[in-house]
């Protein structure tokens, strides 16, 4: 990879604050992703659909502003980038979905909570119109949808769009697999297990997302437990970002013990992810407890 990549890397590291050790990661490991998505784009000659997914604080964010600085400005492609947790419901409508479904979609997260019909239409607009396509924004410390003024506007049609999101491509399980509780939470406040049952319908739904998916690549966890470090870990960070521009914390901060009990909520489809992705993906990174990569499963391709 020539010089240039390097600087490239080395100057998206620095503005967004990311160690330099990053840039040495990024070389040997993310890099030949761009290549893998330009290589596609020309073979299929059309639009892209390209799917991150990773459970929380994997770094999906990150990887997919990574590959989209690379393919815009060494492959020269259009890219826009689509965020699942920017189209969660707003709190108004989770309530909604609380009193007339089940108390446990109150709570932002697993599928159901998501508008999938604007994501749908979004993805078709970006992939195939014209013009400005307009999609929504979360704002996580105030568990709400933010004001139109924020809002994402990208211009259409592009030639890449990455989605990326914790349960992107995973299947829904077997009713065996619904059977038993998999946590405190599901035990105690889902005890005839007709909450689980109800989101994997919903992720029935979410399937037709994820079969347009031409290429899906996948952070991969080395367990469950990694996952509660690492949302909180994202949560202090979002709580310094908003010290930062001087704004208040907001009432959804969470602290170490609220988070326990958050990926509680995520915490099943999770685990079938860890076992049914890499069968799926074209490219699985393997991460350790800190995030560094251990391996890589190139998938079939």
């Amino acid at each position: 990879m020539s010089p240039d990549t390097t600087r490239l890397i080395a100057d998206f590291a620095v503005a967004r604050g990311i160690p330099e050790g990053f840039v040495d990661t990024a070389m040997v490991w993310y890099v030949d992703a761009t290549a893998l998505i330009a290589a596609r784009f020309q073979q299929l000659d059309r639009p892209l659909l390209v799917g991150i997914s990773g459970c929380q604080g994997s770094g999906k964010s990150t990887l997919a502003d990574l590959l989209t600085t690379l393919l815009s400005q060494e492959k020269g492609l259009r890219v826009a980038q689509l965020s699942l947790d920017d189209f969660y419901l707003g709190r108004e409508s989770r309530a909604a979905l609380g009193r007339d479904v089940h108390a446990l979609f109150t709570t932002r997260g697993v599928p159901g909570t998501h508008d999938l019909d604007w994501l749908q239409r979004a993805i078709d607009e970006l992939l195939a119109g014209s013009g400005t396509v307009i999609t929504p924004k979360f704002d996580k410390a105030e568990d709400d949808r933010t004001g139109e003024d924020r809002w994402h506007h990208f211009g259409a049609p592009v030639d890449i769009v990455f989605l990326e999101g914790w349960c992107i491509g995973i299947p829904p399980q077997s009713e065996g697999e619904l059977s038993a509780p998999c946590n405190d939470l599901e035990q105690r406040l889902d005890p005839d297990g007709s909450w689980r049952t109800q989101v994997n319908h919903r992720l029935q739904d979410y399937q037709s997302v994820f079969d347009r998916l031409d290429l899906l690549f996948v952070l991969q966890a080395p367990d469950f437990d990694a996952v509660a470090r690492w949302r909180f870990e994202q949560e202090e960070h979002l709580a310094a970002r908003r010290a930062s521009a001087g704004q208040s914390s907001g009432h959804a901060i969470m602290d170490r013990q609220q988070i326990a009990q958050f990926v509680q909520y995520f915490q099943r489809l999770t685990e079938h992810g860890l076992k049914v992705l890499p069968a799926l993906a074209d490219r699985v990174w393997l991460l350790n407890a800190d995030r560094s990569i251990d391996g890589i499963w190139r998938g079939s391709q």
